[in-house]
């Protein structure tokens, strides 16, 4: 397991981003508490709004999962931000991408917000500062989303940052359906 002093030294140009009313920043462990309530919400989790390889479990569980987003933009220069709410200055979810090391159908746009601000069009905010930070500062061509046939949710956010329905599949580590969503980079970006 890593631990904070190996990420003193991530630093990434533009590794963080601002919009009207969130902060995109790079997962501190003092985030994990907050985001262990967020990501295993009973109803996330029964929506299949995150891609569990493990149980919901403590404390010790939600640092590793930290440090495995922090090992994220290690390896591949992007990765999952944590998203602070300016107004508050609290962690309220994360958004960002995710390209493990299995067979995945793309690098994967997710966004997970703490219920209390759902319906505030805040998870769009985020996921579309986040998409226009990979065109800007990468030379990825294509974001995918995997989503639940039946998350609504997710599916009008998708497809306000521009994403468009792009088959049903299976989810690569529960086996279970999904719905690919997708945007490419245009020659504009």
């Amino acid at each position: 397991m890593h631990t904070l002093s190996q990420f003193d030294a991530l630093t990434l140009p533009n590794n963080s981003v601002e919009t009207a009313r969130l902060l995109l920043r790079l997962p501190e462990l003092a985030d994990a508490e907050a985001l262990m309530g967020i990501l295993w919400d009973p109803d996330v989790v029964a929506q299949k709004q995150v891609t569990l390889t493990e149980a919901p479990g403590g404390l010790d569980l939600a640092l590793k999962n930290t440090n495995g987003m922090l090992r994220q933009w290690e390896l591949r220069g992007y990765g999952q931000w944590s998203v602070i709410e300016k107004a508050t200055g609290r962690v309220i979810g994360i958004v960002g991408f995710y390209n493990p090391e299995r067979s995945w159908p793309g690098v994967d746009l997710g966004w997970v917000l703490h219920r209390s601000r759902w319906g505030h069009g805040l998870a769009t905010e985020a996921a579309a500062a986040a998409v226009g930070w990979i065109w800007k500062y990468t030379e990825i061509d294509r974001v995918v989303s995997l989503i639940a046939p039946d998350d609504l949710r997710s599916i009008r956010i998708a497809t306000k940052i521009g994403e468009r329905f792009e088959r049903a599949d299976v989810d690569p580590v529960h086996g279970e359906p999904v719905h690919v969503y997708a945007v490419a980079r245009t020659r504009e970006r």
